[in-house]
Parts: structure tokens; C-alpha cells; sequence
């Protein structure tokens, strides 16, 4: 088990490293959102999330730079212990604070993936649980902050190891609760209106939710583990948690908007279409549903626009298309090589 100082520069580094690929993420990400902004409804939810998560990754990572530089230069190497002890000390106040941002980012990333279940469900009730552990998990997080700035040169002491372990296990607890109904809704749907698609646009938004949770669970989980086995590694895994909750946050928004970027994908794809398609399955088929379980045998009514791009004076309509105004205007003069930017699909305004 190497020594506290030394995982000191250790966890900088690492995280220095996953800071670096936070920000590139976090610059992808704003770009997807915010593009055309005048043309289409942003999530400004998000945006603010996206950012939040941002600015408290990038104040960690300075005070970490801070606590190396007074734990090898001005403060460490005059304590009697020397920078072991300033490590070791969960009461130093860059410690305190590094804490605080830490709590701050991980209640924003949960709130976000219960607001997601949330919209996805239309129902409160589906909620209640994950929502009882977020605000269990704010009141963890007030109470460590308190023992910590009260504890002593351990932190692996009673007084603050109950908070600690109790709030990695409420962090646990609440994104799996939320990650496994988010990811169990979607992938209902998929599979029962699989037979109204020719393309498969939400299995590619679930593996991402799955990712996604996995790479947090599991870090979660290692910091517990260590922490309960009182190892030193619990001070490299926390400092990684921090981008690595950006990174997190990130990766679906940045995949959901390169799937439905044409310019990125290089071709014409409908796959926008077909995940509004695939939730509206859900809903038809939730409203034929009687109250014993079985099915309300009705006729089945699906009704596709498909938008034609021609640079010719009259657009050529595909036989057994059915034509809509917005394929073909009235006006047979030539169209405006100007198209309009596709309105966000249920999908995208959930996670983008």
C-alpha cells in the first residue's frame, strides 16, 4: 500500500489526465446543444448542468494543484509529520472544499438522471425511490462536510467513516435505481415496436445509458470498497470521480446528437423519425391495453412524412408516398436551396 503523500500526486495526475478529456467532451457537448439555437428549442436544463459539472471539475483540479503545492512547499514540510500529515488531515480546508465540490457534482449528476427517468415514464410514482436517495444523499453530504471540518488527522475514524461510506452508498443506490429504470423503459419500447422499424436508432442510446452507469457504479463501488478496506487508494479513485462524472454526463449527449447529425454521419438517415416512431408505439399500445392485461384488437394506422430534397423544379413523389404540404408546395417555382432544421424529436429533448 503506497503512502498517502504519494497517492497525493498520484490522484493529481490522474485526474489532470480525465480533466483533459472532460473538457474536449464538454466542448463537443455544448457545440451539439447549442447549434442553431435560433432555429430550434434548446435545453437550457442541461446546458446549465453541463456547465455547473464543468466549472466544479475545474475547481477541484485547482485546488488539488493548490493542496500538492502547499503539502510539498509551504505547509507540509513544516508540520511535524511532514506532508503526510497535511495529506492525511480531513479537517485542512482545501480538503473540506474539494469535498463540498465533489457533493455538489455528484447531487447534480443524479438529479439529472432522475429528471431523465422522469420524462421518459410520465409518471412521479416510477421516481419516488431514487428521489427519496437524492435527498437522503443531500443530507449525507451536509453531514460529512460537518465532520469532516470537526474530525481529527483520520479519516478513516468513526466520526466521519459512517458519513463517508453512507453517502457512496446513497450516490450507489440512487443512479443504479434511476439508471436501471431508465434503461428499462427504453429498452421496452424498443422491443415492442420493433416491428413498425426498419432501423434500431434507441439500441445505440441504450448501450450508452448502460456505459454510462457502468463507468460511474463501478468507480463508486471501488471507492467504497477501498474506503471500508481503509486503503490509500480511496484518495486516488475520489480525485478521479470528478471528471469522470463529466465525462459521464457527456457521453449521451454527444451521442445522441452525432446519430442524429447529418453532416457528422455524412448521409441521409431517418432515424430521428423512427425514435419518435418508437415512442409513439409505446403510447398506442399503452391505450389499447384493457384493465384484465389483454389487448383491444384495433386496426393499426402509421403515417409516415417523408421529406424529399430535389434540386428540380417539381419534386418527384415516390409511388405509394403519401404527399403532405411539406412536400410539395404550391408555388411550382424552384425551392430555396435554404433547408429548415428539423424539430427535436421526444429523444432528443430528453437527453439533448
Amino acid at each position: 500500500m503506497f503512502s498517502i503523500h504519494a497517492a497525493g500526486i498520484l490522484s493529481t495526475t490522474l485526474e489532470a489526465v480525465l480533466y483533459g478529456y472532460a473538457v474536449f467532451m464538454f466542448t463537443l457537448a455544448m457545440w451539439i446543444m447549442l447549434r442553431d439555437r435560433h432555429q430550434r428549442q434548446v435545453n437550457y436544463a442541461l446546458v446549465a448542468a453541463g456547465c455547473a459539472l464543468m466549472v466544479l471539475a475545474t475547481a477541484e483540479m485547482g485546488v488539488n494543484i493548490a493542496r500538492v503545492y502547499q503539502g510539498y512547499v509551504t505547509k507540509g514540510p513544516f508540520l511535524e509529520g511532514g506532508p503526510e500529515t497535511f495529506f492525511a488531515a480531513p479537517s485542512e480546508p482545501t480538503f473540506v472544499v474539494k469535498s463540498i465540490l465533489y457533493n455538489v457534482q455528484t447531487l447534480i449528476l443524479d438529479a439529472v438522471v432522475i429528471y431523465r427517468t422522469y420524462i421518459v415514464w410520465q409518471s412521479s410514482l416510477v421516481v419516488i425511490l431514487p428521489i427519496i436517495g437524492w435527498f437522503g444523499l443531500l443530507a449525507g453530504t451536509i453531514g460529512l462536510n460537518i465532520a469532516l471540518v470537526h474530525s481529527g488527522n483520520d479519516v478513516f475514524a468513526q466520526q466521519t467513516g459512517r458519513w463517508i461510506t453512507s453517502v457512496y452508498a446513497l450516490t450507489l443506490g440512487t443512479n443504479l435505481s434511476s439508471t436501471t429504470l431508465l434503461a428499462g423503459r427504453i429498452w421496452t419500447v424498443t422491443r415492442r415496436s420493433a416491428q413498425y422499424r426498419s432501423s434500431n436508432f434507441l439500441s445505440p442510446v441504450l448501450r450508452v445509458i448502460i456505459e454510462s452507469g457502468a463507468i460511474y457504479s463501478m468507480t463508486i463501488t471501488a471507492a467504497l470498497i477501498s474506503f471500508v478496506v481503509k486503503s490509500n487508494g480511496v484518495y486516488v479513485i475520489l480525485d478521479m470521480i470528478s471528471p469522470i462524472i463529466s465525462i459521464v454526463f457527456n457521453m449521451l449527449i454527444i451521442r445522441i446528437g452525432m446519430a442524429n447529425d447529418r453532416t457528422l454521419l455524412g448521409t441521409s438517415t431517418n432515424q430521428s423519425a423512427w425514435a419518435a416512431a418508437a415512442v409513439s408505439v409505446e403510447r398506442a399500445s399503452a391505450a389499447r391495453r384493457r384493465a384484465d392485461g389483454t389487448y383491444e384488437m384495433k386496426d393499426l394506422k402509421v403515417e409516415i412524412t417523408q421529406v424529399i430534397e430535389d434540386d428540380s423544379d417539381y419534386a418527384v413523389v415516390r409511388p405509394g408516398t403519401a404527399i403532405t404540404t411539406r412536400d410539395v408546395d404550391e408555388d411550382p417555382s424552384p425551392r430555396s436551396s435554404t433547408h429548415d432544421v428539423p424539430e427535436k424529436t421526444e429523444v432528443d429533448r430528453v437527453f439533448v
